[in-house]
């Protein structure tokens, strides 16, 4: 194992061993696995960290984080010799303020270099890039004041010897950093602006530590960003899909790419993408590496139940870089009992669904007939009479029906924990 290895590794697990000299409200053994050490080393680890930390101390991850992490080890000067880290905390007992413990290490020990309290509370972002390619990796993070203030800042720094110096700071609604215009050097994607007004995409280089503005985009100046999904698209560009709330129940999902020298909003060419009735995020859906735009339709004979009574069909469907979408998958999805069944594409927008006792029924809309059954009981109930779909700690999923042919029970599936 080599040096850098071995030190992500210490510090890894810095975060179990902590657990028995701070009060924390999350565990950070929760966010990372730790390796197995010996005692010895452990207690070498829990010494020097309780030496570093006070009591009472949170760790946090940012909220844009598709791994939950909160502490981040890297060589960010590049000299190759020395990895340096970076803990992700607040104290509870003060401001519980961002705070931004800096280590380095020196003589096969950890060195504290600083520890920088933040004027902000909350931690939308944190990595660690190298956006001037210049060997050196800036420190950027993206914080914000309060859970109810869209707007938020974006602050750059850079590595000195002496310890991290701010570069510089701008407001933001939604950051990305990520190459996209395919040159192997990190760009900088801010959505800005004031609702009701107008929002802009802006895609910038980092330089002589300035943000240069490359190209930009308007967005729909009446939307609520509710989620981001960095990813790609099915032609292989990278792409930000935004979900926005509009109204009551209505979601637009805007594409941010760039195509030809410049930032576009995919299938603007085209009227942009339709307005959703009824709202899902957009998620990779099947893990294939492209994202998915979520959309809901109502089965046939549920058009005058509540909203809340509604069992939607979810679609999924990928984009080319010009618009064209192309259908991936249908499934009903029982939030409630976590499961989803997938429908076939022989049967898309040919079901509806059936509410029974202790379970649902899909029926082929032209015959009214089930042509997928589920039913769930407790696991200390009697046994269901025909074939177990599946079974959690406390429940069996079953059907009483034969199964069918064009429609078979491999299409249930449970969820997993999506945390």
């Amino acid at each position: 194992m080599d040096n850098r290895a071995k030190w992500k590794a210490l510090m890894y697990i810095l975060v179990g061993v902590m657990l028995s000299g701070c009060s924390m409200v999350k565990s950070p053994g929760d966010l990372i696995e730790s390796p197995q050490l010996n005692d010895g080393q452990q207690l070498k680890v829990k010494d020097t960290l309780n030496q570093l930390l006070p009591s009472g101390i949170e760790y946090i991850t940012p909220k844009q984080a598709a791994i939950k992490q909160s502490i981040f080890i890297e060589d960010v000067n590049g000299d190759g010799k020395q990895q340096e880290a970076f803990i992700l905390y607040r104290n509870l007992k003060e401001t519980e303020q961002v705070h931004l413990l800096v280590l380095q290490q020196k003589n096969k020990e950890w060195t504290k270099i600083s520890d920088i309290e933040m004027d902000y509370i909350n931690l939308d972002y944190f990595g660690l890039h190298d956006l001037d390619d210049d060997g050196v990796m800036e420190v950027t993070m993206g914080l914000g004041t309060s859970d109810f203030e869209t707007e938020k800042q974006l602050v750059i720094y850079r590595w000195d010897k002496a310890g991290l110096i701010k570069q510089m700071k701008r407001s933001y609604h939604i950051l990305d950093i990520a190459d996209y215009d395919g040159d192997k050097k990190m760009d900088v994607l801010l959505v800005d602006g004031k609702r009701r007004e107008s929002f802009t995409a802006e895609l910038f280089r980092y330089e002589d530590n300035i943000l240069e503005l490359r190209s930009a985009v308007d967005l729909e100046a009446f939307s609520f960003h509710e989620n981001m999904v960095n990813g790609q698209l099915n032609d292989g560009k990278k792409a930000l899909f935004i979900d926005s709330s509009i109204g009551v129940h209505s979601m637009l999902t805007e594409i941010i790419a760039y195509d030809h020298g410049k930032l576009v909003k995919v299938g603007e060419k085209n009227g942009g993408l339709q307005m959703k009735q009824h709202p899902l995020y957009s998620k990779d859906i099947n893990e294939d590496g492209v994202t998915e735009v979520g959309e809901m339709y109502i089965p046939q004979g549920w058009e005058d139940a509540l909203f809340e009574d509604i069992p939607f069909i979810e679609v999924y469907s990928t984009y080319s870089i010009e618009g064209a979408p192309k259908k991936i998958t249908e499934r009903f999805t029982d939030q409630v009992r976590r499961f989803y069944i997938e429908i076939p594409s022989e049967w898309h927008g040919k079901v509806t669904v059936n509410k029974i006792k202790n379970g649902i029924q899909l029926l082929s809309v032209s015959k009214q007939k089930p042509v997928f059954e589920v039913k769930w009981v407790k696991k200390q109930s009697s046994e269901p009479s025909k074939a177990v779909l599946e079974e959690t700690k406390d429940t069996v999923f079953y059907s009483d029906r034969k199964e069918n042919e064009t429609f078979p029970f491999d299409q249930f599936h449970l969820l997993e924990d999506e945390f």
